[in-house]
């Protein structure tokens, strides 16, 4: 039985939506995500165009399935990255700075105070991905 050309666009979006992703997401946890964002955005809206395709080329369950899960994944970021510009405060912190007092949960859900942290050298790094 011969795959429908419907079914192969939807896993192909599919393929394009996820492999998209986990790149992103890679360069997300290296802390390496591309100020312009204009790459990401075109191949994730070039996926929801290959999901839409499929629906257009009649694809099979298999390939509407995947056609879906591609097109929700490949509108997700353009999305989030439309809604949510970041921008840096006019008071950060720079390298040399005394740590600011705070408190927060730690991983463990225990109190963390950066007081227990005063007169040592301390790297902070805080990141939010784009969103």
């Amino acid at each position: 039985m011969k795959m429908k050309t419907g079914t192969k666009l939807g896993l192909l979006a599919l393929v394009v939506a996820v492999g998209c992703a986990l790149v992103w997401f890679r360069q997300a946890e290296l802390v390496n995500i591309p100020e312009n964002r204009t790459a990401f955005v075109l191949v994730f809206l070039t996926a929801v165009a290959l999901g839409i395709a499929a629906f257009v080329k009649g694809a099979g369950w298999a390939g509407r399935i995947a056609a879906v899960v591609a097109i929700f994944i490949g509108l997700l970021l353009p999305f989030t990255v439309s809604i949510s510009e970041q921008k840096m405060a006019s008071n950060i912190i720079q390298v040399g700075d005394t740590l600011p007092s705070f408190s927060a949960p730690d991983d463990l859900g225990e109190l963390f105070d950066s007081e227990r942290l005063r007169g040592n050298p301390v790297l902070i790094k805080f990141f939010r991905a784009h969103w």
